[in-house]
């Protein structure tokens, strides 16, 4: 058995980048390992090290972009779903009873008070990076009828068991406690008069 734990599979890049400084500086004049003996050469550690520490550099960099776009991006949908929103009460306004006239605007109507039966799955799942180290937020768009969400997650790496995560009366919650740098996988599925419906494609995402 080795004697040293190294415990790679554990270790994200930045936790591997400060090993990897650390075996350097150590064997910068190690007597007990000869340079010409050792195996990779100091040069192949060093290019390891620096082409590691360059991609997990230009990871940082584009996920600090990517969450600002995120960020403008519900800002602007925030935006229109508050215009969209007052222009149909608008029309509606304008002709209340005259369902011809509404269809025209291209806005979905309701439809007749049908009773609910079986709720279909939840679509356009959404998982996204939160603001805190170990949550991710979650949203769907909301199901006709439901009364509450049932909100599951999972490793995404072996695709073990479907674990509880949360129980929501809204499409749109936060999970928190996952561990960071971790991939996972969610799904969610509404729960109504009749029971709970069918399961939601799964999202996936790495906790912060």
């Amino acid at each position: 058995m080795t004697k040293f734990r190294l415990e790679l599979s554990r270790k994200k890049p930045g936790d591997k980048l400060a090993m990897g400084t650390t075996h350097i500086t150590s064997m910068t004049g190690n007597t007990n390992y000869p340079q010409a003996t050792r195996v990779p050469t100091d040069a192949q550690v060093q290019t390891a090290q620096d082409d590691l520490a360059a991609a997990n550099a230009a990871v940082d960099a584009a996920e600090i972009v990517w969450k600002q776009k995120i960020q403008v991006r519900d800002e602007k949908e925030a935006i229109w779903d508050t215009v969209i929103t007052a222009r149909a009460n608008n029309c509606e306004a304008v002709t209340p009873n005259d369902l011809a006239a509404l269809a025209s605007t291209g806005f979905p109507l309701r439809s007749a008070g049908t009773p609910v039966g079986d709720l279909p799955a939840p679509v356009d799942l959404r998982a996204e990076a939160g603001a805190d180290e170990g949550g991710i937020d979650l949203r769907c768009k909301p199901v006709t009828g439901a009364s509450s969400y049932e909100w599951q997650c999972r490793l995404h790496a072996g695709e073990p068991a479907w674990q509880a995560a949360k129980m929501s009366t809204t499409s749109r919650i936060s999970v928190t406690g996952l561990t960071p740098g971790t991939l996972y996988a969610f799904r969610v599925r509404a729960i109504g008069a009749a029971g709970p419906g069918a399961w939601s494609d799964e999202a996936v995402e790495r906790a912060p």
